[in-house]
C-alpha cells in the first residue's frame, strides 16, 4: 500500500509564497542582466535599483523588504512648510542603501531626479508631485525603458509617499518601482524606504560616494 502524502494549509501557503518570491527574484535577475548592457539613462537607474534589491534578496534569503526609519538630521534651523527645494535622498531596501540622488521639487508640481550614476548618456528623471496631507506628499515618475540597442523593454512607474519632519528639513516614506512590458503587462515591483535631507544654500556637505 502506497503511503499517503498530505500537506497542511500552512505548507501550501508557504510553498506558494516561495514560488512567487523565486519568480520575482528571477525577473529582477533578468533586469540585472539587461542593466549590465544598458547605458546610464534614467530607466537604467531604476533597473539598477531592482538589481541591487534582487541581490539583497538572494544574499539574505528574505522574502520581504524591511522599512528603515530615517536617521538623517539637518543643520538647517529654518522651518519649511513645503517640500519645494533641493534634497539629498536615499533609497533603502533590506536595511541597505541601493541608490542615492539629488532631487529638486519645484513649486509648480514637477520634480527633477538626478541619481548618482554615470551621467554620460543621460541620468535625469522627471516626475510630478502633489500634496496629500499637511506634511505628506506623493510623487510619480513615468519612465520609458530601453536597452542599448534601442529595443523598447516597457515602462517603469516610480512612486513615492513622503512625510516631512524636523521642521521640513528631512523627509521619510516609501517608494515603489513597478516594471511593465511593452504591452503594459505588470512584471514585478521593487519596494523599500525613501529618506531625504534638505540642502540649504549654506550647506557645504557632500553626498557620499559609492
Amino acid at each position: 500500500m502506497k503511503p499517503k502524502f498530505t500537506m497542511t494549509r500552512r505548507a501550501v501557503v508557504q510553498s506558494t509564497r516561495t514560488l512567487k518570491f523565486i519568480t520575482c527574484a528571477a525577473c529582477m535577475v533578468l533586469v540585472a542582466g539587461l542593466s549590465i548592457r544598458a547605458s546610464a539613462s534614467c530607466s537604467d537607474s531604476l533597473s539598477a535599483m531592482a538589481t541591487a534589491a534582487a541581490l539583497l534578496h538572494i544574499q539574505s534569503g528574505s522574502q520581504t523588504s524591511p522599512m528603515q526609519q530615517s536617521s538623517a538630521t539637518s543643520n538647517d534651523n529654518s522651518v519649511h512648510t513645503s517640500i519645494v527645494g533641493l534634497w539629498h535622498v536615499q533609497f533603502i531596501v533590506g536595511g541597505q542603501t541601493i541608490q542615492e540622488a539629488y532631487q529638486v521639487w519645484n513649486a509648480g508640481g514637477t520634480e527633477v531626479h538626478n541619481p548618482n550614476i554615470d551621467p554620460r548618456s543621460g541620468a535625469v528623471c522627471l516626475g510630478a508631485w502633489k500634496k496629500v496631507a499637511p506634511q505628506g506628499y506623493q510623487l510619480a515618475h513615468r519612465v520609458w525603458w530601453y536597452d542599448t540597442n534601442g529595443v523598447f523593454l516597457g515602462t517603469i512607474h516610480l512612486s513615492e509617499m513622503l512625510t516631512l519632519g524636523d521642521g521640513g528639513n528631512t523627509h521619510n516614506g516609501s517608494f515603489t518601482s513597478d516594471f511593465y512590458d511593452p504591452s503594459g503587462n505588470f512584471l514585478f515591483s521593487v519596494a523599500g524606504n525613501a529618506t531625504g535631507e534638505r540642502i540649504s544654500v549654506d550647506d557645504q556637505r557632500q553626498a557620499s560616494r559609492p
